[in-house]
């Protein structure tokens, strides 16, 4: 290799080095031949200086979409919005299970009347028949829940009878007026009048009989019976409407009363001029005058006086009063 070719070469090779420095490679070098015709080949040289900028190409066609990129921490809350209009009302959803039973509730009086009205009995019959033994006084409900206290006889051929008149020991004063015997009056626990307005009420739902029971002062007890009893309203002064006498010992001392209006001291009502209401100091269905009259004076026994006494005349006459008396009735 010549002086001249040895000095090309290394100027060369400075070169490259100096350009491998930037660009932190190496040119491949190849000398060719031997001898006096060497040449060196430079196969390929390192990068030279980047050149000025090009101008702008033209938009490359749109590439494709890029796959989802994952979710970015949330922003910050913005302002409230204003409050939206309401929605329609959704789909009802499942039933839920069945609660606990609650705490039992207190029911009030009127709850409980009731109660009672709705499922009390209407008569002493049927409180008999559920099983209500015990002769003595029992609240019934014989219409549109009007409560009624009456006395029951349970005891008397067959029971369920309602007791509307009792006479015992004179302690109470049966010669009253009409308004008394409209409403009523007495003593539960001896003699009363269960009232003319009380006894139309509940005489007015089907058909009932009567029993008149009677005892002497010798303890002798008799009755009567009669097919049926009701009594008409205040507007028609409570007049007797009596069926067929069934039978008893006391005998029939009412049936010539039947049809006839109740008169008192203060308002007489029978057919003729007698005024047997003050005449025989009592309240009855009087007849010009009378064959009965359980509301009179209450004598001991034997009287002097004519047929003013608590009298059955076909049982003992009009000179005896009984110790003790019970109008009562049932349904049939």
């Amino acid at each position: 290799m010549g002086r001249a070719a040895q000095q090309t070469l290394l100027a060369v090779l400075c070169l490259s080095a100096v350009v491998c420095e930037v660009e932190d490679t190496c040119p491949e070098v190849k000398i060719v031949g031997l001898g006096g015709n060497e040449k060196l080949a430079i196969l390929q040289g390192c990068p030279g200086v980047p050149g000025a900028t090009g101008p702008k190409g033209e938009l490359g066609a749109e590439g494709m979409r890029g796959e989802k990129g994952t979710q970015g921490s949330p922003g910050k809350m913005g302002p409230a919005g204003e409050k939206g209009e309401k929605g329609d009302i959704g789909v009802p959803g499942l039933k839920g299970d069945k609660g606990d039973i609650g705490v039992p509730g207190t029911i009030t009086e009127k709850e409980l009347e009731d109660v009672h009205c709705k499922t009390g009995a209407k008569n002493c019959k049927e409180l008999l028949a559920r099983g209500n033994i015990m002769s003595g006084w029992y609240t019934i409900y014989p219409h549109d829940c009007n409560a009624m206290t009456v006395l029951c006889d349970m005891d008397t051929d067959g029971g369920g009878w309602i007791v509307f008149q009792r006479r015992a020991d004179g302690s109470v004063d049966f010669f009253r007026d009409w308004n008394s015997y409209k409403s009523g009056f007495g003593s539960r626990l001896t003699e009363f009048w269960l009232g003319n307005d009380n006894i139309h009420l509940l005489t007015s739902f089907g058909d009932n009989e009567l029993r008149i029971d009677l005892t002497d002062f010798d303890n002798n007890h008799a009755y009567a019976k009669y097919k049926s009893f009701k009594i008409l309203g205040e507007t028609e002064n409570y007049k007797l409407i009596l069926g067929d006498f069934l039978g008893g010992n006391a005998g029939d001392s009412l049936s010539g009363h039947n049809n006839m209006l109740f008169s008192t001291k203060d308002r007489q009502q029978d057919p003729g001029s007698n005024k047997c209401a003050t005449t025989y100091k009592g309240a009855w269905w009087y007849s010009s005058c009378h064959n009965s009259n359980l509301n009179g004076m209450y004598w001991l026994g034997a009287h002097s006086s004519f047929a003013d006494g608590v009298n059955w005349q076909a049982g003992k006459g009009y000179n005896y009063s009984y110790k003790r008396s019970e109008m009562k009735f049932r349904p049939v």
